[in-house]
């Protein structure tokens, strides 16, 4: 456990919507629940930014920078220069995803060293690399990211997000209730910012099917999107427990992964072996086209083998309450 702050200040990227911001401010908001002070601060640090609208929902307090003694300021892995900067308070880094801070995008190895390179002269990377961070806190938001810091002596807290409303009991128990086989199309969705490469090739070799991008959708559309499909697909990098795999199981539909990042282990991605496919194999097109065909065939079944993650991803928020009260030292009778 850490010590008691009298404030947990969370630093976020001003103006960015995507997962990490989100897990931000939902990180804020619970820690506010739970009984300790916390506030959102956005960098760059000198400029004023106002809470993104998706995020307004959480109504987690935004504050000014300030380094004082008593309080804990949490980095993200994209900012883990700024931790070495901090005099007087605690600070901490929040991996959230490892190959933000690594680079590591898979394919071109030189090409990944090149650009950290250019962070570390752009001051965005430390010199020395993670040893420079060792003396810092660490939460890993993946066991991905907890062998990461592992492997590189260091002792990580898991701290896992949830994917916010989708959890709740309410939602849940009414999601139940929809997930019918009837209106489910066969259709294989995507995140087209994820694995272009690879989903460029599967484009092509199968175009008697419907893929379908998810973009320029907000919650609740995405949400319907989710229950009329069958299949989520993501062959990105997996740089973190990503969020659409999670959204998409949650909705009932079948997830397909890559073997990148988190998607590589059994804790992350807890999804049976056969729906994870290595993309570098020679045979991988051809038994992408044989699960895809027995999914649509007989969804029910394959559906079924999803409910081991589905049961996992419902019971998360409870699961991120008991690692907040761990990693922050959050006594019982503090709570609200």
């Amino acid at each position: 456990m850490l010590g008691h702050y009298k404030t947990i200040f969370v630093a976020c990227p001003g103006n960015a919507m995507t997962a990490g911001p989100e897990a931000i401010h939902q990180l804020v908001a619970d820690l506010i629940r739970l009984g300790q002070p916390a506030a959102v601060v956005y960098f760059p640090f000198d400029r004023v930014f106002e809470t993104a609208q998706p995020y307004r929902k959480y109504e987690a307090p935004v504050a000014s920078y300030r380094d004082v003694a008593g309080d804990l300021i949490v980095f993200p892995e994209i900012v883990t220069t700024y931790a070495l900067r901090v005099r007087h308070a605690d600070a901490a880094i929040w991996w959230m995803s490892v190959n933000n801070f690594t680079c590591v995008r898979y394919g071109h190895p030189w090409r990944d060293k090149i650009r950290y390179f250019k962070y570390t002269l752009k001051g965005l990377r430390p010199w020395r690399g993670i040893q420079a961070l060792k003396h810092l806190k660490h939460f890993a938001q993946s066991d991905y990211a907890m062998k990461f810091l592992a492997a590189n002596g260091i002792d990580g807290v898991m701290l896992s997000d949830a994917i916010p409303v989708y959890t709740t009991p309410a939602y849940l128990g009414e999601v139940a209730g929809l997930r019918d086989l009837a209106r489910r199309g066969n259709r294989i969705l995507f995140n087209p910012h994820k694995g272009k490469k690879i989903t460029q090739q599967l484009l092509a070799a199968f175009p008697e099917w419907e893929f379908m991008p998810l973009v320029g959708y907000n919650r609740e559309q995405l949400a319907e999107i989710f229950l009329e499909s069958k299949l989520y697909m993501d062959f990105g990098h997996h740089p973190g427990k990503d969020r659409l795999p999670r959204e998409a199981a949650i909705h009932g539909c079948c997830v397909i992964t890559g073997l990148n990042g988190s998607a590589g282990n059994d804790v992350d991605v807890p999804i049976p072996a056969a729906y994870k496919l290595d993309a570098n194999e020679p045979a991988f097109i051809e038994k992408f086209g044989r699960v895809v065909r027995r999914l649509f065939d007989d969804f029910d079944t394959c559906a079924a083998d999803f409910a081991h993650y589905r049961e996992i991803i419902s019971r998360e928020q409870i699961e991120f309450d008991r690692q907040i009260v761990n990693a922050f030292g959050i006594e019982p009778g503090h709570r609200h």
